[in-house]
């Protein structure tokens, strides 16, 4: 299995700026990551692997998401999606299934990016084993791991209803002003 030792060195050899971080406990899943290292969930990236129609294709997530299967088959082109097994995973990645790496993911791979990674100047991801993660500038994520940058996930923060508030603004405004004649 890949671990981060592959990970870094296969950074190092392309000169992509990166840190391997020791945490303090070991995590057992990418999305432990946040509350092993005490860093937000936004910061945090999780590689979720599925069957869309008759290839492999890697999703890269907030930690704690999953992306919408509709964004996926859409940005893919695809008509059916399906979660990979661990036993697929572990075999396609060469890291264990629930710490998959984003860089070093085969080339037969499709790598699709949920556009919320690349928000924050630095991301935090496994590195095949429990004990370390990987920090690297989101640009240098997306590409060394191939991504094409989709909107997969909902979004972290409220929206606002815009119709809410014009309606309120125009409850607001005095009464002539509110004729459209």
């Amino acid at each position: 299995m890949k671990d981060a030792l592959d990970v870094h060195r296969s950074l190092l050899a392309r000169e992509v700026p990166h840190e391997i971080v020791r945490l303090p406990r070991p995590i057992a899943s990418a999305d432990e990551i946040p509350a092993a290292s005490g860093l937000p969930p936004q910061r945090c990236v999780a590689v979720r692997i599925y069957h869309a129609d008759d290839k492999i294709v890697a999703t890269l997530v907030r930690a704690g998401d999953l992306p919408h299967p509709g964004a996926v088959l859409a940005a893919l082109g695809a008509r059916t999606l399906r979660p990979a097994s661990g036993e697929v995973v572990n075999r396609v990645t060469g890291f264990a299934a629930s710490l998959v790496s984003p860089v070093l993911l085969p080339d037969d791979i499709t790598v699709l990016a949920d556009s919320c990674v690349g928000l924050h100047e630095v991301v935090y991801a496994a590195t095949g084993e429990g004990g370390t993660v990987l920090g690297i500038p989101a640009r240098w994520l997306l590409t060394t791991s191939r991504a094409q940058v989709s909107e997969l996930c909902s979004p972290s923060i409220a929206t606002v209803d815009l119709d809410e508030e014009l309606e309120a603004e125009i409850l607001e405004m005095p009464p002539r002003s509110r004729s459209w004649r």
